[in-house]
Parts: C-alpha cells; structure tokens; sequence
C-alpha cells in the first residue's frame, strides 16, 4: 500500500485520536478559574491532575475484563461512548463530579491508550511509524485546540468552565456514532481479536521494563509540568489568556514533530542515539524556561516540547516495533503504560508541593530539568534494536 492506501485504511483510529487529549488537558488552563470557584487547594489541584494519569495505570488490571468485550473495534467504540458520557457529566455537575468524571475520562482513555497500539499492529503493522505519527499529531493537535479556547470560552457566557467542554461533547458523539455505524460494516475477517491475556514473562524483561521507564518519564515531564505551565507563565508576567495561548500554540508547533519523528525513527534499525538526543533537547528546553523571561520563553517553551512532543509517539512505537505479534505488542503496550503512568501520577503533585514549599516556580522547574537528562539515559537502553522475545506468544 502507498501512504495514501494507509491513511485511508488508519482512518478510524485518527478519528478515535480526536478525542484522546481534550477532556484531560483542558483542566490544566482552567485551573485558576476552578480554584477560585470551588476555593480548592493546591493538593485539591494536584490531586485533580493527578487522578486521570493514576487512572490510566490502574486501568491496567481493567484490560482481561475489557477484552471480554469483543475485539479491538468494539472495545475502541465502547470507551469512545464512555469518554464522551463521562465529559457530559463534568459540564453539568457538581465539584464532587468534577473529580468523578476524572477518574471516568481516565479509565476511558487509558483503554485507548492500550488499543490503539494493537490496532495498528493488527492493521497497519507495516507502516506503524506512519500511522503512529499521525495519530499521535491529532491527538497534540486537538489539545492545543483545547488549551486554546479554554479561557475564552470559559469567560464568554453565563456558563462558565463549563461552556468549555461543549466542543468535545460534540466531538465525542459523532466520533462514537461513526464508529458504532462503521464497526459493524467491517468484514469480520478485517482485525484480529485481542486476547485478555497478558503475558507476565515480559516483567523478567530489562528490555520492556527499560521501555517502560521511558514512557514514564516522560509521562512525568508532561503531565508534572504541562499541568501547571499556564499558572507558571502567569507567574513570569502573563495573563492567563496569553499563557493558554501560547502552551496552545507551542503544543501545536510541537505537534508537527510527532508526525515526521516516528514515521522516520522506524525506518532506523537503532534507536538509541535519538532517544538521548531527545531526553537532552528536552532538558535543555526548560533549562531555558528557568531562565528565560518575556517573549523569549516561547522559544525554550518550543524547545521542550520537540523533545516531549517526540518521546511520547517514540515510547508507542517501541511496543510495536520490539514486540513481535499483536499479543505481545499489547501487553508491552499495557505495561509501559501501567508503570509510566504510574510514575507519572505523582508528578503534578510533586512539582506542586516544590512550589508551595519555595513559593518560587523557578525551584519546581528544576524537576524536568532532571528529568530530561534521565529520559536520554533510558533512551539508550529502550532504544535497542533487538526483540523482547517471550515463550509464550500467542500464535
């Protein structure tokens, strides 16, 4: 197939894409605004962050049952429909739903997360890089949209935050109609069914425990820091209109990177010397946020995220390109992603607590800083080019 023939056929998961970042990010520039509405504290907003990222690590005990759900398609369709149900409950409840469709928005993407993998592995196996790229830029792409309008439309009516959930409402009952209307019409010959089980031989693997390290620091980074960026930027002199805008369009810039990454990282027999250019780039980029004032801050701002806006579809494409069947691929999937995101839960609070400790963001920034220099050093070992070869493949 040329590249035309797979965008085609990869449709469905770009249009699952869509959906998989709005509904989490769009809490990181509302953040101020729910503070002084609810009078919640800084642990409360942490805890808030936190809660979505804890989800899609403990949702990994959750998969044997999804899988009871059908194959692939099916279970894509039913988070779908959850994941917009969840995002409506947000827009018309109370605090206490703000925090329970968290942890609903959580799970659902979690279960997205550990699909989509083997949904390109199923279908697309050869033209992964590709496919992972793109999918991965509509997802950035959508967030920053999401950052974007946030504030605006949060301080344009009577509504509130709450008008700022509207569009992904939206987007999530003609993704999910598509996708029920859609399913059905593939032939049943068109993707294998993913089996519940997931092989327990990889936790003895240094290879797939190095990978998910790796996607764990950088969940760390990205969610520990691109949580509080827009109070940060408030914090160095900007309003918080301008702060969204600009973590809007930085993430969309960054964007850009996570398509032509992977689709030219899986031509490369060894990624090793890549992922620590990335780890390095990503370090030096909020180096410079530390020191950086003004307008010059979009330019470190940009620099960091080429570096995170590269790790994250390059932690994806190792589940795919070191495993070896779809089984496989997918429980790599779920235990990067279960030990990342882990890892990653922690993050916003941490870096919350730094700042209530020092009352200086400067202090908390150090945290990616450190970060990124371990993100390069894990690179080396995940980026090995051998496979994670296990006894018990699925056949």
């Amino acid at each position: 197939m040329n590249n035309r023939e797979v965008i085609a056929k990869a449709l469905p998961i770009f249009i699952a894409a869509i959906n998989m970042r709005a509904g989490l990010v769009i809490v990181s520039p509302l953040i101020p605004i729910l503070k002084e509405e609810y009078h919640l504290s800084s642990f409360s907003l942490s805890f808030l962050a936190s809660l979505s990222v804890l989800c899609f690590a403990v949702s990994a005990f959750l998969m044997p049952l999804v899988g009871k759900i059908g194959g692939t398609n099916h279970v894509i369709t039913f988070s779908l429909i959850v994941l917009t149900l969840a995002i409506f409950l947000r827009a018309i409840g109370n605090v206490q739903m703000l925090f329970l469709s968290s942890l609903t928005i959580g799970i659902a993407i979690a279960i997205l997360n550990f699909s989509l993998p083997v949904w390109v592995k199923e279908n697309t196996s050869e033209h992964s890089g590709l496919v992972t790229g793109i999918y991965i830029t509509t997802m950035g792409v959508f967030a920053s949209i999401a950052v974007a309008i946030a504030v605006p439309l949060a301080r344009a009516t009577s509504w509130g935050w709450r008008l700022s959930m509207v569009p992904w409402i939206i987007v999530g009952v003609i993704s999910s109609f598509w996708w029920i209307l859609k399913n059905p019409r593939r032939p049943k010959g068109s993707h294998m069914e993913a089996s519940p089980k997931f092989h327990r031989e990889l936790l003895t693997k240094p290879g797939a425990w190095s990978i998910a390290i790796f996607f764990g620091i950088q969940s760390m980074i990205f969610f520990g820091i691109w949580t509080w960026l827009p109070t940060i930027l408030v914090a160095k002199g900007f309003s918080l209109s301008n702060a969204a805008l600009i973590v809007s369009i930085t993430s969309l810039l960054g964007a850009v990177i996570g398509v032509v990454v992977p689709h030219y990282s899986s031509k490369l027999h060894d990624l090793r010397v890549l992922l620590v250019l990335v780890g390095v780039t990503t370090s030096i980029g909020f180096a410079g946020i530390i020191f950086g004032h003004g307008w010059y801050l979009v330019m470190w701002l940009f620099l960091s995220n080429i570096g995170l806006s590269a790790s994250f579809p390059l932690a994806l494409l190792l589940t795919v390109t070191r495993s070896v069947v779809p089984g496989e691929t997918r429980s790599l999937s779920i235990m990067a992603q279960a030990v990342g995101y882990l890892m990653a839960a922690f993050a916003p609070g941490i870096v919350g607590i730094i700042f209530d400790s020092t009352l200086n963001w400067n202090i908390a920034l150090i945290v990616p800083v450190v970060l990124g220099l371990f993100l390069g050093a894990t690179g080396y070992f995940a980026g090995n080019p051998e496979k994670i070869l296990i006894l018990d493949l699925e056949k």
